[in-house]
Formats: C-alpha cells, structure tokens, sequence
C-alpha cells in the first residue's frame, strides 16, 4: 500500500489483498483462474469517521464469514455502488443483481458473498455501526438494494460518492470530514425511507447450501473438483452435504455442471474474454476436453459456443 495524501491509501498488485482486509475486514477474495489478468487497483479515501473505497479488478469472489471476525475490525454499515460491470450479492438467502448505477447496503457483520460475474468499477462506503440508531440498524437484517434509476436521494448519494472520489487527490482533511458527515445524514435518511426488512432465518442446511455454492464458484477451474473434496473443505461428511440439496430438485454434481456451464456462457458473452479461445473459455471453467465441453454446452443452451460467441459480434461490425 502507497499513501497519496495523508487521508488517501492506493493499493494494487501484491498489495491489493492484503490492504482490502485492512480496510473490509475478514474477507476473502478469489479471482478467476484463466481471466484476462490485469492488476486490481483500491483507492480509499477516509472521510472524517467515514470511509470510500473505489475498486477496480477482474471477475472475482468475495467472501466474507463472521465467524472470523476480530475486536479491531471496522465496524461498519457498507453501501456498495457499482460503477460499471455485473455483480450478484447474497445474504440471509437473499439475492440481488447488481447492475452499472445500481447500489446495496448491508450490514457485514452477517456473512455475505460477492461474486464479481465480470470486470466491475465498485465504490464502497463504510459508515460506523454508531452513527446509526437502534431502530435504523434494525432495518438492515437484509441487504437494502437501490436499483438504478431510483429515487432521487439515492441519486443524491451516488452523486456525492462519485464527486468525492473524484477529488480525493485534491481534497483537505477537513473537506474529506464535511463530505464524510454529510454523508452519514444522507445514508441514515436514505436506509428509513427504505421498506424494514423481514428477518428470514435460514436453517442449517440452507447456510451450508449457501456456502457450498460459493465455495464452487471460487473453484470451477479445477477440474478435480468432487464431493469428497466440498465435504472436507465444510468440515462435513458426504451425506451431510448432499441432504443440503434434498427437495431443491438438483444434485450436488448437477450443481457443479451447471455452474460450470453457466460461468462459461458468461465468458463467451464477456467482452473482457474476447480475446480467450473457446478451449481456453472451457479449461478455465474445469472442462479437460473442448469436444466435450461443446457437446455439454449445446446439450444445454441449443446452441454451440463457437456459434453464441460469433452471434453476439455480429452488432459490433
């Protein structure tokens, strides 16, 4: 990590990974075996007792389990903008797409995960825990999403997260602290105006299934991938691990299929991977032969992967 300013850090590179759990906490991030690599790069800013954070970095997955957490971790609200790319948040069984100006905010003390589904632009504001009242925290037992084009203090806040990015180089402590306290006003009146959340509780199963799924996602380019090798990593037996999926009409193995299959749709769609062969697309995603990874691909979609990739250059010329 390099200091810009006294209130502004810059990380990438080797130092990315280990700035982001200094500043977010006990998180894990894993990026995509095969992608198209270029350097992830964090800007964080602090903003009196605030904190904002720009990332930008390949498709990757970001973890986060409260289990390890530690005392002198931020304690912190996050509201997470993405500036560009497609992300997909899950936590407490609930999912929301985020999509180019669309926003969440969640609380991170619950376990969450992050799968950056392309190369994203996020920004990421922290907010302490005590700025927010009692009845306001108790509106975040589900992430709150803020779709793009919403109302207008969303924009509001959006606006002044991009702005003070912007001019984070040129900005004093003491603007940084007046951006910082406007913003805690803004974020706590932005969470009340959002319908309370129903608390969902997840049964055991239900929080393995969520682990299970993310931990796949993170694994895909190896091939080798196995039950045996999912139940160890949970610290579970076999048995246990294939009851997570008993009434959900799908097998642990067709999981695994399908996720492959999927991530590589993505792939072949992705402008980031234009430059990726097919084989390369298919031994990426834990294929060991691209005949049988194109077989399996138009078994799924009806269409052949050389076929869907040149289908959608087609509007380009």
């Amino acid at each position: 990590m390099r200091a810009a300013a006294h209130h502004v850090d810059v990380a990438d590179g080797d130092a990315f990974l280990s700035t982001s759990r200094m500043i977010f906490g006990p998180i894990t991030q894993r990026f995509a075996r095969g992608a198209t690599p270029f350097a992830p790069e964090l800007l964080s800013v602090r903003l009196g007792v605030c904190r904002l954070s720009e990332i930008r970095a390949m498709q990757h997955l970001v973890i986060s389990d409260r289990a390890f957490r530690r005392s002198f971790d931020p304690d912190s609200i996050k509201i997470l903008m993405q500036r560009s790319g497609h992300s997909r948040f899950e936590q407490q069984f609930h999912t929301v797409e985020l999509k180019p100006q669309s926003a969440i905010i969640y609380d991170p003390v619950r376990s969450y995960s992050l799968q950056n589904l392309s190369s994203v632009d996020q920004l990421i504001l922290q907010v302490p825990r005590s700025t927010f009242g009692d009845d306001t925290l108790a509106r975040l037992t589900a992430p709150v999403p803020l779709p793009a084009g919403d109302d207008s203090l969303t924009h509001i806040v959006s606006g002044l997260m991009q702005m003070a990015i912007g001019e984070a180089h040129r900005m004093d402590e003491a603007s940084c602290r007046r951006v910082g306290e406007s913003l805690i006003q803004l974020v706590n009146g932005l969470i009340c105006c959002k319908p309370a959340a129903q608390e969902t509780r997840r049964s055991p199963l239900q929080a393995l299934r969520e682990r299970i799924v993310a931990y796949i996602d993170a694994n895909l380019a190896r091939s080798n991938l196995s039950a045996e090798d999912i139940a160890r990593h949970m610290g579970c037996s076999r048995r246990y691990l294939h009851r997570a999926f008993e009434g959900e009409d799908m097998t642990l193995e067709r999981l695994i299929w399908d996720r492959r299959l999927e991530r590589s749709r993505e792939d072949l769609l992705s402008p980031d991977r234009r430059g990726a062969s097919i084989s390369e697309i298919a031994f990426a995603c834990g294929f060991n032969s691209s005949a049988h990874f194109s077989r399996a691909f138009k078994g799924k979609y009806k269409v052949a992967p050389r076929e869907l990739r040149e289908g959608t250059e087609i509007p380009l010329h």
